[in-house]
Order: structure tokens, then sequence, then C-alpha cells
């Protein structure tokens, strides 16, 4: 695996935990990439299920396979595969997740055209999800952080995304700001505002090239409902991002758990209709909120469907 200025070298970390039946296509779609020079670095989290002999009937000298001692977490895994890669680029893919051919190589010609540092060079692409949010479109993000917003105006204000699995970072970048292993929540934003604050430049890719298989994840910690997570989590950063960035990232993360518990409610309905009146929220996103309490959620997708055709709801 030789590393040149033209093709250099991409270390793919993929951390997993008891997806025996799963990783094996995620790894496939690495070794399918039109961009061949590569390696892998699979990081099983002390898996209990056939997860290293799936992996090792897997026959090429690219892949490399570690197994913690411990279960440590998603975000000490991809820690582990930072600190034994080889690449000039590192890139992440969560076990059920894929990607299409392409993506390495449009990744790549996207940096090297667009990149004033290439050692400060976070590059991220659109998205397929695989099942659909009622007020979401299936693809996302809609548009890329401009240059002179914060990713935390991005994410909460613009409408924006990151799928970790679609990120490719300079090695120097991330080796000096690994993944946060002590947060239960937003580990992957964490990740992604921490660059952010460093400097990094963000070179977004319009093109969808990773499915995102999110009916995979209903047990994650991303799922919990207790909203304290996230409280705790922003408030660390709240000095460091607009007042509007904060109460954004309120109305999207922590009010929809609100509005589930009767004692909560009230709050998060007058935060909900002052973030309306102060333009902080979409229509959209006000829709689904108001609709997911009436609505039963298997119905759900025949509302956004509906929406979609009277052009309430653009670009599912």
């Amino acid at each position: 695996m030789m590393s040149t200025p033209e093709r250099p070298l991409v270390s793919v970390i993929i951390p997993t935990y008891k997806r025996g039946e799963l990783v094996s296509r995620a790894i496939n779609s690495v070794l399918e990439q039109s961009y061949q020079n590569l390696e892998i670095i699979v990081v099983d989290d002390h898996s209990q299920d056939n997860t290293a002999d799936v992996v090792g009937e897997i026959e090429d000298d690219r892949l490399r396979y570690y197994c913690h001692s411990t279960n440590q977490g998603g975000s000490a895994a991809r820690n582990t595969g930072i600190k034994l890669a080889r690449g000039q680029y590192i890139a992440f893919l969560d076990s059920d997740d894929v990607w299409l051919p392409q993506k390495l190589t449009i990744q790549l010609q996207a940096i090297a055209n667009r990149a004033v540092n290439r050692d400060w060079a976070v590059s991220y692409t659109k998205f397929q999800k695989s099942s659909t949010v009622f007020y979401q479109p299936s693809v996302l993000p809609r548009r890329g952080k401009k240059p002179q917003e914060t990713i935390a105006d991005y994410f909460w204000l613009g409408d924006g995304e990151t799928l970790t699995s679609t990120l490719l970072v300079s090695r120097s970048l991330a080796v000096a700001h690994l993944f946060q292993t002590n947060l239960r929540k937003h580990q992957d934003l964490d990740f992604v505002l921490n660059l952010d604050f460093q400097g990094a430049e963000f070179i977004f890719v319009p093109q969808p090239l990773t499915i995102w298989h999110n009916e995979y994840r209903s047990d994650r910690i991303s799922r919990l409902n207790d909203y304290q997570l996230s409280l705790d989590w922003i408030e660390a950063y709240r000095g460091k991002i607009s007042e509007r960035s904060y109460q954004g990232f309120l109305l999207k993360e922590v009010v929809p758990k609100m509005l589930r518990d009767e004692k909560t409610k009230p709050r998060g309905i007058k935060l909900l209709k002052e973030g309306f009146f102060q333009r902080t929220i979409s229509i959209n996103f006000l829709l689904f909120l108001m609709l997911q309490q009436v609505v039963p959620k298997q119905y759900q997708n025949y509302v956004k469907i509906l929406f979609s055709r009277i052009k309430l709801i653009k670009n599912i």
C-alpha cells in the first residue's frame, strides 16, 4: 500500500458491536470502491457473536481486525481505529451502513480541488436514508455548510446534517481531536463540532454516496428519551456557539422529548411557539411535532406522502 500525493492511502475505520450479520456488507462496500489504495480497520467492541468469524472469512490483505478486551463504546472503537491508522486520510463507516462505489474517489477529488490546506480538510457527502422520518426528506442534507457559517449554526439553524459514515478526515486532524469517550449521547456531533472549533475546512460533496441503514439502530443511545443528556452536553458548549444555535438545538433535540412527557409538555409547547415566531425552526418541523402528537406512528409516513403531493414538504 504505497501513498503518493496523487494517490494517498485512506484508512477506513469500521467500529462494530454484535453486527456479525451486517458487517460483511459494510466491508464489501469498501472493497468495491473505485479507489483502491486503502486499508480497512475493523474494531470489534468486544462482540459476543460471530463477528470475528465473519471478518476472518474475507480474504484481503488490506483488511485488519482488532477486538477490544471489554466493551468500551463506539467512540472508543473509533479512537482505536484512528490510532491504528496509517493513511493520510481516515474515513469512518458504521458496520450497518454502506458506501456507493465512487464515494472515496469523489471525495478525494473534491479535497484535491478545493482544500486550502489538506491537513485541515473534512469532506462529507449527502446520504440516503433507507427508511424515512416523517418531516425529513430521504436524502440529507439539503445543502452544505457555507464558508462563514459555523457548524452549530449549520446544524441547528440551517437544517444541516452530517453523518459519521460520510466523513473523510485528514489523519493529522483526527489524531489531534479524538472522539470523546465519556459521552452517552451526541458523540458524533461532538466530534464534528470540535473539528469546527479548531478551524477545520469542511468540503461538501452534493451527491448521496452513503446509505444510512437507520432502521437497525432502534436500541442505540441516540434514541434515548432522556433529554437531560442533551441538555448537559449542549450546556458545556453554550459559550462557544451562538444563542440562536443553542435555542435551535433545544427545539430540535430537547423539545420533541419534552412533548412526550405530560409534566414537561407545556414548557415544550411554549419553547416551540417561541422558536416558530423567531424563525428558528422550519414549518416542516413544526408540522411534524404537531402531528406527531395526534397521528399514530404507523401512519406518519402516509401523512408525509400526502404532504409531499400538496407541496408542503419538498425533496423527499
